[in-house]
């Protein structure tokens, strides 16, 4: 990948701007597989706080360094919280909130087109975030599951079962296994799979896209889908119209696209 700005340094993150309004974000501890504690859930939290707020953030891409995407909560923080040691702990302060949940949330109902580059292996909480993505591009070397029935903890639900259905997602959680990454593309988990090496490449490629694209819009279309989901027809296509009349009084590309596809050239959009 070609750096064209700025990288800047955290203890736990790679952060860098590839493109135009393409927020790049590595996690980087390899020798714990990219685990959350403490640190790197603080420090993942504040930048999309800060990223996803950002008029200029057009696309964010999450992605892995080393040979593991996010092996979860990281263990050893885990068993310090149980014994009643938090200095590391994956929560947020003294409440229960797991760092991941907040990340998920704040990823999933923001309004900006979220791609996870799945570098390698996704388990726990690690496969919940790479489940957030709107697009999910995958190393052939990557593989995603629960692994949680290893260590006698509940949950690799919700975001599985977005993309599964319940029952996908409970036999994933039950088998104890991560699934190769071309069996995860086949269920859907993956949207698509390709060689290690154009990983970067090929996320690149499609952030760049994204940002060019009319990102107000997909905004929109995303708190469509979260409304949406589990409605009854009635009022999810009324929910649907109602989005439809927002996108013509807010967004300023909708005029833009129209002109564009009346003069039969390409469209440039602004994101507004």
């Amino acid at each position: 990948m070609t750096t064209v700005s700025r990288e800047v340094g955290y203890a736990t993150l790679r952060v860098q701007e590839p493109h135009p309004g393409v927020c790049w974000i590595a996690l980087n501890r390899p020798e714990r597989l990219n685990a959350i504690d403490r640190q790197l859930g603080e420090e993942l939290y504040a930048v999309l706080d800060h990223a996803l707020a950002a008029p200029g953030t057009r696309v964010v891409v999450v992605t892995g360094e080393g040979r593991s995407f996010c092996a979860g909560d990281d263990l050893g923080a885990v068993e310090e919280h149980l014994r009643g040691i938090y200095t590391h702990s994956p929560v947020i302060g003294t409440t229960p909130d797991p760092m991941y949940l907040r990340i998920i949330e704040m990823l999933v109902t923001s309004r900006v087109p979220v791609i996870m580059a799945v570098n390698g292996d996704a388990a726990g909480a690690g496969a919940e975030l790479a489940c957030a993505g709107d697009l999910r591009i995958a190393s052939t070397r990557a593989r995603l599951g629960s692994a949680l029935l290893n260590v006698a903890q509940a949950g690799g639900l919700v975001m599985m079962s977005r993309l599964v259905g319940t029952a996908k997602a409970t036999e994933i959680y039950l088998s104890g296994a991560l699934l190769d990454a071309r069996e995860a593309e086949r269920l859907g988990i993956f949207t698509t799979v390709v060689e290690h090496e154009d990983l970067a490449g090929v996320t690149l490629a499609e952030a760049r896209r994204l940002a060019d694209a009319p990102t107000a819009a997909i905004g929109l279309f995303k708190e469509l889908r979260e409304q949406a989901i589990g409605q009854p027809v009635q009022h999810a296509l009324r929910l649907q119209n109602a989005v439809h009349i927002r996108n013509n009084a807010e967004v300023v590309d909708a005029v833009e696209g129209a002109t564009a596809f009346i003069e039969k050239r390409r469209p440039r959009f602004e994101g507004k």
